[in-house]
């Protein structure tokens, strides 16, 4: 059995550049898509409660990027097209719920340490179902 031993974001780098670059793209386009779904959830945590479908309407989407970038964003449904009014305090309300500002600062404040996290994860996955096949 062969093993590998890595010890550093350099050696990541190394061998996903070596020997997988397509499995490195998959890995990379996997962990946007779950810091997507983080900042969806935590969104969605912050909508107000109300009778409408506007939590329900909150999902990460996978987007088509350009060559050498990728996107996964955070989209709310048409059905729950009043998230705009409550987002900017324009609703029946009157006060500014800022579920989506919440979400991206809650983001912003550990950027670095999601993206570890999210991508050890996933590449910890990508390296057992590898181990499996072959």
């Amino acid at each position: 059995m062969n093993q590998v031993t890595l010890r550093g974001i350099d050696d990541v780098h190394d061998l996903l550049t070596k020997v997988g670059p397509r499995v490195a793209q998959n890995l990379m386009r996997s962990t946007i898509h779950s810091i997507a779904g983080g900042i969806a959830k935590s969104a969605k945590k912050n909508a107000p409660e109300d009778e409408g479908d506007l939590r329900k309407a909150i999902k990460p989407k996978r987007e088509r990027g350009m060559r050498g970038k990728l996107l996964s964003t955070v989209r709310v449904n048409p059905v729950a097209f009043y998230w705009r009014f409550l987002e900017y305090g324009q609703g029946p309300d009157g006060e500014e719920h800022a579920m989506f500002m919440r979400a991206v600062e809650e983001f912003r404040r550990d950027s670095d340490g999601i993206f570890v996290r999210e991508f050890g994860r996933k590449f910890e996955a990508a390296l057992k179902r590898a181990a499996k096949a072959g």
